[in-house]
């Protein structure tokens, strides 16, 4: 679960990160576009054009600070969804869930399972974005990089020059400063927030559109009467509807050699995951010394 919990952060943090960029729909051969050489005039107004909009450390001024913040109100918003709702995007009727789960909201449910979920999420919250701000810092030379090929093939000399031009006024300089700080401000992320709920009640009927565009393609392979393990859904079917099931979860009613198994490797993969974020860290923090030395 704090896997999950990790990536699905830094997933939002990078999305909401990445810039974005003019879209060209009318270039039949964009592949071939893209491998193209560049025009060298096109490429060095491009990268004064890159220097307005995008100059380094954007990153650090759209994510310090800020970006914990939003992420802690997208967190408790997501959390105030109804366990009802989000099933129901997934296809599941409400009916079908067991009594009284459609009403309770996430956070409820994650509260049952960690009664330090409110605490912990805040605290996850804040140490994936502080470790995010390095990260996005030793990538934006790349960024920038891209944004310059792609600025330099999509807009003329001329057309860039104008840019140029623009962007060295008072009027100019002011917009280029904040443009991408725009895509992290308090309203915009609100604004964004309200769409979820329309999003989540839309979503059964996108995947009503999604079966019948798939329809035609062979059915997923599911254990069944012809498995030798049996089917798994009847399985669990049968042992939730048992007056007397076990908790097969609860390491009291394992046996003491299994219990010491589990514990054994869930203790290594604790050591593990934070031998991999360490040695990360050391990377990124190598990277960064180079490339500041290579300026």
């Amino acid at each position: 679960m704090k896997k999950f919990f990790a990536v699905t952060v830094s997933s939002l943090a990078l999305a909401l990160s990445t810039p974005a960029t003019a879209q060209n729909t009318d270039t039949p051969d964009t592949a071939e576009t893209e491998t193209a050489p560049i025009d060298p005039a096109r490429l060095e107004a491009a990268k004064s054009t890159v220097d307005y909009l995008f100059p380094l450390g954007t990153y650090e001024r759209m994510m310090k600070g800020t970006m914990d913040q939003m992420m802690d109100q997208m967190m408790m918003s997501m959390g105030n969804m109804r366990m009802g709702d989000l099933a129901g995007a997934g296809g599941v009727a409400r009916d079908d869930m067991p009594d009284g789960m459609g009403d309770k909201t996430l956070a409820e449910m994650a509260t049952e399972m960690d009664p330090a979920y409110a605490e912990r999420t805040k605290i996850s919250t804040k140490v994936i974005m502080d470790e995010m701000v390095d990260l996005m810092i030793t990538m934006e030379p790349a960024v920038r990089e891209a944004l310059t090929n792609i600025y330099a093939r999509k807009f003329t000399v001329g057309q860039l020059t104008e840019m140029n031009d623009f962007f060295a006024t008072d009027t100019g300089s002011a917009f280029a400063r904040d443009y991408m700080m725009v895509f992290v401000d308090p309203e915009m992320m609100q604004s964004m927030m309200t769409m979820v709920p329309e999003m989540m009640q839309a979503m059964p009927d996108i995947m009503k559109k999604v079966e019948a565009a798939t329809a035609h393609l062979p059915p997923v392979k599911m254990p069944g009467a012809g498995d030798p393990f049996g089917s798994v859904e009847d399985a669990m079917e049968d042992a939730d509807s048992s007056a007397d099931a076990v908790d097969f979860e609860d390491p009291e009613n394992w046996s003491a050699e299994d219990r010491e198994l589990v514990d054994k490797l869930s203790a290594e993969s604790d050591t593990a995951f934070e031998a991999y974020y360490a040695a990360l860290e050391k990377a990124q923090k190598n990277a960064k010394a180079k490339i500041a030395n290579n300026k």
